[in-house]
Formats: structure tokens, sequence, C-alpha cells
């Protein structure tokens, strides 16, 4: 009985042991788990522990699969390439044919000479656009946007196209890139790499954000829209001088998901940035040349706004931007300009409306845009031009014994287009192209035909009867057909336009105007990432 007590003492003693040595196994075991998790969040917390030498090698390497990282931030890089090829009708003679020869006495009020057309009616590869474009999210209300584009440094040849090309008998291109002369007024770089570089600031106001910068000020849709987006190959003539940057900052409000939208904004609105092709001559990244400021107002609506019901999507919308141009000079003599000051005070104005709609139903896939845009400054000069170059038919000199102006009053320039066209993979037809088994079915899903109809005062001359003073305006016409691939949508696409170019001609001789052979055939190839 002793011997059976003993036993049972031992065997408890035993049990007791294995599960006390049990309890601290497992005691062991918790604190080795949370030994490693401290262990793994501390190799994770980057500043919690120290980077080690590999660590350092491997974040400076170079190559594939290489992480791209900031300072701070989050950091987005995009961008868009467009290469041309466009094929121009040959015409030796520009706009401008002098009655009597090439070497009329420009006293008498007839053109220099004739315009030749040579530089313009190459056919050529070019690249259109190299846009590269970083954002940065620093901080959950603040965002930064810088966007350069390396083929704004192209030859000085290039023309955005024919139907807004450089007619001018004098000089026969811009005079300000050619010369020097008459560079832009803060900035000695024509033109500039440098397209947009701004600050946003965002949700901290309801149905509000602010943007401070350089960016294209409030102003139409189609110049609005990305370069990337287009239905056309470019702009149309009244909506590309619309197209203008500029430094300043602006205020955008948002209501009811976005259909109804306003944007103002105050920038510094230099000298020439109202009627010049901001192509040529740009507003961006150059200070101000007096103390006034432009104010510039955007409001857009859209009534409807569905891609399920027959009404489809429609928006219409108005811009407007007012300044005042020169400072502390009683007349527009280029010969007493001081630093661009000495100009004679011009109040000036760019403003337009648009509507762009997109049906539903048995007709989708087809839209319809259309867009008004007028323009009031003083022009004159060599870095206040027109959309074009002013035709020299005045009696007067400057020093340098250059037909011009000497004292030009302010025009209105205006212009409107209606465009049109048919997607086939928004149509009806999209589903049943979708299924087809042949490679003729499948190619027509992805494409879009499109046309377009244009009117701009693109051509200047000074008046016959007051020279110095009046400028008469002349409008160029313009028919855009066009078919449009979409290899991966906007990202990859082929577009090819023909156009129709009408320009103006007029039966006097004192005039010497001509309709120009530069219809022209352009192909663009698109990438954008």
């Amino acid at each position: 009985m002793v011997r059976a007590t003993s036993v049972m003492c031992c065997l408890a003693l035993i049990f007791s042991a294995g599960l006390s040595h049990a309890a601290t196994q497992v005691d062991d075991l918790k604190l080795e788990v949370e030994k490693l998790r401290k262990e793994i969040n501390q190799r994770n917390d980057g500043k919690a522990s120290p980077i080690g030498k590999v660590d350092r090698m491997m974040g400076d390497k170079y190559g594939p699969n290489s992480p791209v990282t900031t300072k701070a931030g989050k950091l987005q890089i995009s961008g868009l390439l467009q290469v041309w090829y466009q094929a121009v009708q040959n015409d030796n003679v520009g706009i401008v044919k002098a009655a009597g020869g090439n070497n009329l006495d420009a006293s008498a009020g007839a053109f220099p000479g004739t315009e030749s057309n040579e530089v313009n009616d190459n056919d050529t590869f070019r690249i259109r656009r190299s846009q590269l474009k970083f954002t940065v999210d620093i901080h959950e209300n603040v965002s930064a946007v810088v966007m350069i584009d390396p083929s704004r440094e192209h030859n000085i040849s290039y023309y955005p196209l024919p139907t807004f090309s450089r007619h001018d008998a004098l000089f026969g291109g811009p005079f300000f890139a050619q010369t020097g002369a008459g560079l832009q007024g803060g900035n000695t770089i024509v033109p500039q790499l440098l397209q947009d570089a701004y600050i946003s600031y965002h949700g901290v106001i309801p149905h509000h954000d602010f943007t401070i910068g350089q960016f294209i000020p409030p102003s139409g849709e189609e110049a609005w829209r990305g370069d990337g987006y287009l239905e056309f190959v470019e702009r149309a003539m009244c909506t590309g001088v619309n197209k203008v940057r500029d430094i300043g900052a602006m205020v955008h409000g948002s209501w009811i998901n976005g259909r109804v939208q306003y944007w103002a904004g105050v920038f510094n609105g230099p000298g020439g940035s109202m009627l010049a092709d901001p192509e040529i001559l740009e507003a961006g990244n150059r200070s101000d040349d007096n103390d006034a400021k432009d104010v510039a107002l955007r409001v857009a609506f859209r009534p409807v706004w569905t891609t399920e019901k027959w009404y489809g999507r429609l928006e219409l919308g108005f811009h407007r931007t007012d300044g005042v141009k020169g400072e502390a000079g009683s007349t527009n003599n280029e010969a007493n300009w001081i630093n661009g000051l000495n100009k004679e005070q011009t109040s000036a104005y760019r403003m337009g409306a648009w509507a762009w709609y997109r049906p539903g139903g048995p007709v989708r896939g087809a839209w319809f845009r259309g867009e008004w845009s007028q323009a009031h400054d003083r022009i004159g000069g060599s870095n206040i031009l027109p959309p074009t170059q002013l035709l020299q038919t005045g009696s007067n000199t400057d020093a340098g014994s250059a037909a011009i102006q000497m004292d030009p009053g302010a025009v209105t320039v205006s212009g409107w287009y209606f465009a049109t066209g048919y997607k086939m993979s928004e149509s009806r037809f999209a589903e049943d192209l979708a299924g087809c088994n042949n490679f003729a079915g499948k190619i027509l899903h992805d494409m879009e035909f499109a046309f377009r109809y244009e009117v701009f005062q693109n051509i200047s001359a000074e008046d016959l009867v007051n020279p110095d003073r009046n400028t008469d305006l002349f409008k160029t016409q313009a028919y855009t057909a066009g078919i449009n691939y979409y290899i991966k949508g906007f990202d990859a696409k082929l577009q090819a336009n023909y156009i129709w170019v009408d320009e103006p001609s007029d039966g006097n001789p004192n005039r010497g105007l001509r309709e120009v052979r530069n219809n022209v055939f352009v192909v663009n190839f698109q990438v954008a990432f």
C-alpha cells in the first residue's frame, strides 16, 4: 500500500514537472514570436532601422526592375509622343504676288515683293510633340505638375499647318525668331522647353481647388483638351490661338458631380498673348511687361450627362479674358518702345463659346462639336503679331527702312469651326464588328471618321486709305477629312487628315493676295503613357 502511494506521488510530481516545463516552453515561444515580430517591424520601418551596405548598394542600382523613388510623396510619370509626316502641295509663290514684279517701291503703297513659299511647301517628317509630365502628390492636399516638351525647341521653319501659315512678304517668317531683334519681353529663349509648372491645393474647401504657377488659363473646350485627345491632328485655327500658357493663380469650383463648374484666375498677360500664334510667340515663363494683370473666367454646364439614355451627353461653355496691354506711352510706334513699357495702353480681351454633344440610343457613336472665338488687341511691331505676320503694304518705314505701320490701332479677330464624327467602337455596330472573324471587320471596329469646317481671320494687311493706323483682315477657310485608328485607345493611335485650304484672294492689284496651292496631307502616329 505504501509502495502504491509512493508510485502515485512520483507520477504526480513527474506530471507537474511536465506541465511546468510545457508552460515554460509556451512562454518562451511567445517571447520568441514577439521578438521576431519586432524585428520584422523594424525592418519595414526605414526610419527605425539603419541602412546596411548591401541595401544601400541595391537602392542605387540602375537598369530593369529598378524602383522609382522620390525624396517624398508619390511620383507619376506620363508622356506623349507624336510623329508626323506631312505632304503639302507645291507652290513656290505664297499668298502675296506683287503686281509688276518682285521689286515694287514700298512707298507707292504696294507690297515690297512676291512672297516665296519655298520653305512652307516642303514634305517632311517631324516630331510634333514629345511631352514628359511629372506629377507628384506630396501631401493629401498638395500636388505639383511639371511638363516639358523638347520638340518645342524645333527648327523655326516648322509651322503648325498651312491653315495657320506665316504669310509675310517682307520678313518671310517669324521675325523675332530669325533675327533676335524682337525677343519677347522678359525672356530670351524662343521657343520654350517648359510648358506646365504649377502647384495644386485641393480637398480642403468643399467643391473647390486652387492652382498657382504656369499653365493654360481658363479657355475654350478644344484649347483646354489634352494634345493627345484631339480627333484631328491639330486644333482648329480659332481655338489654337487660345492655347496660350501664362503665369498666375486660379480657383476652380465644381458641383453636381462636375456638371456645373467655373474657373477664375489672375495672370500676367504679357503683350502679344491675345492674338499671336502661341506656337511662335509664347506667353509662358516670361515676366509681365506692365503692371496690369489679365482676369480670366470660364464656365461649363452639362444639362444632360449620361451614356445610358438616348439623349446622351451635352456640354455648353463660355470663356473670357480681359486685360490692359502697354504702359505709359502715347503711341504704338515700335521705335519709341522702352523695354516694352512705352506703349499706348490698349484694353484687350479674348473670349469664346462652345457646344459639345454625344447622343446615345440608335445614333450612339456620333459626336458633334462647335466653337466660336474672338480676340481684340493692338497689333504691329516685331513682338506683337496678328495671327499671321502683318502683310507689308504701308507707305511708312522705320529706322531700318522696313515698311511697317507706325501707329497701328487695335483689331478684332474672330472665327469658328464645326466638326462631326462617328466612332465605330462606341456605335450600335460595335459588338457585331468586334465578333467578326475577318480582319476587315476588326479593323473597322477601331476606326473613327471625322470632318471639320473652319474659318478664321488669319490674314491681315495694312489699310490702303490709312495704312499707318488701320488694318484690314481676311478670312481663310479649311475643310478637313480625317480617319482615326485606335490601336489602344488614345494611348496608341494613328491619324490621317487631308486639309483643303482656301485662302482669301483680292482683285485689287495693290493687295496682291492670291490663292495658294497648299492643301496638305498629314499622318500622325501617337503613343501616350
